[in-house]
């Protein structure tokens, strides 16, 4: 029997999946704290939260244990989706802009 594994059989495909992973996490996180910098106070949760997923998916790898890995992925991606969903319901009120 053939074990189709892709990690094993491309290790290059994990790496750059991890790239992607961190990048996007990082775009978002600049972005999560320039909406903050605007006056949406609920996103600084969300950008500590990407920090916080960043720190347990690269350091995870070799120098956290792997329950403390875990903790700090998921926490920061609870941390993503809790300050997202707060400024959409406590944000600040949308201001229609006048005509002239």
């Amino acid at each position: 029997m053939i074990s189709l594994d892709a990690a094993s059989q491309h290790p290059l495909l994990s790496t750059l999946a991890l790239i992607l992973l961190v990048y996007v996490c990082c775009l978002g996180g600049v972005l999560a704290v320039q909406l903050a910098l605007r006056g949406h106070t609920a996103y600084w949760l969300a950008a500590a939260g990407a920090g916080l997923f960043l720190l347990g998916t690269l350091w995870g790898r070799g120098y956290l244990a792997g329950g403390v890995t875990f903790a700090f992925a998921s926490g920061g991606l609870v941390a993503v989706i809790f300050g997202v969903a707060l400024d959409l319901i406590f944000g600040p009120p949308f201001k229609p802009s006048t005509g002239e």
